[in-house]
């Protein structure tokens, strides 16, 4: 009986981790301060400048008290409850959840505050609901591009460390020395340059290690040796340019999808469904011979 596909577990989800550094954390909040505060500033959204007319405080006094509950409401849970279990195994898609309750939090605390300051409001369910309703509409656009932000340049620094990973793998780069256009680019250690549709060299590897080149598409599987594995690598270049560049240094096609190395053939075979041959190190992976390819095959192993 086939079985149905399962849902994964929200455990097996990936843990929300943006904020878990403290300077993440203090830039969410002065970020989500300041951008509330010149909101409310310049756009008096909801007709608030109307809502105070008459107090002892000017408005942007109340508009800095506002800021001043959001950034406490947020120091709450940012610092004071972040040590929770439960928010330290929030997921990615889990943690809406806390943000809804921080959006809770600050609008408690801004009701609270503005019954205390002003005799014209009352610490009432309709007042609590109404201030949660203008929180919800402000305090989520901020929150959003921080987090966005962090995760940006979380992955920027993840790729930068990748870099100097493989920088310091592949060791420094040989100088390139000018070869014609229709040769592949030699360094002077004998490498092949294997480039990309735009030029740009994405792998470097010696004629010896260089078994066979399969199309993908409108890219190409280079396989070469590496140590005493073969390893692969997706290159987005045409095969008919690469047939260009290597047929100088021993390659041969062998079908329309795939270009050998000459000197790695171990096998040139004839079974049921035609001609066939194997490259060294890939005896699992017969190459298919076509008949417009056959002739050059037939004289190097005939």
């Amino acid at each position: 009986m086939k079985s149905l596909p399962t849902l994964p577990l929200i455990a097996d989800q990936p843990r929300f981790s943006l904020l878990d550094p403290v300077r993440n954390r203090i830039e969410l909040i002065i970020f989500c301060s300041v951008f509330s505060f010149c909101f409310m500033y310049i756009f008096l959204p909801f007709n608030i400048n109307m809502w105070y007319e008459g107090q002892h405080l000017p408005l942007v006094t109340f508009f800095g008290i506002f800021t001043g509950c959001g950034i406490v409401g947020l120091a709450i849970s940012q610092f004071l409850l972040a040590g929770w279990k439960i928010r330290r195994r929030l997921t990615n898609a889990t943690y809406l959840c806390w943000l809804l309750g921080e959006i809770v939090l600050v609008a408690s605390i801004v009701t609270l505050v503005d019954v205390l300051l002003t005799d014209t409001f009352f610490f009432t369910w309709n007042e609590f609901v109404s201030t949660l309703r203008y929180t919800a509409l402000i305090m989520p656009l901020p929150y959003m591009i921080s987090l966005l932000w962090f995760f940006s340049r979380e992955k920027y620094r993840q790729l930068k460390s990748l870099e100097n990973r493989v920088s310091q793998i592949a060791g420094p780069v040989a100088p390139v020395v000018s070869m014609p256009a229709a040769a592949p680019v030699m360094l002077p250690d004998n490498c092949l340059q294997i480039k990309d549709e735009q030029g740009k060299t994405a792998l470097s590897v010696h004629p010896a290690k260089l078994l066979m080149i399969k199309a993908e598409d409108n890219y190409v599987q280079v396989f070469y040796r590496n140590g005493t594995a073969v390893s692969k690598e997706l290159v987005r270049v045409p095969l008919k340019k690469m047939e260009t560049q290597l047929t100088a240094s021993g390659f041969a096609r062998a079908h329309r999808s795939y270009l050998v190395n000459l000197s790695k053939v171990v096998l040139f075979k004839k079974n049921s469904k035609g001609y066939f041959l194997q490259v060294e190190g890939m005896e699992d992976t017969p190459v298919p011979v076509s008949g417009t390819y056959l002739p050059v095959f037939q004289s190097a192993f005939g």
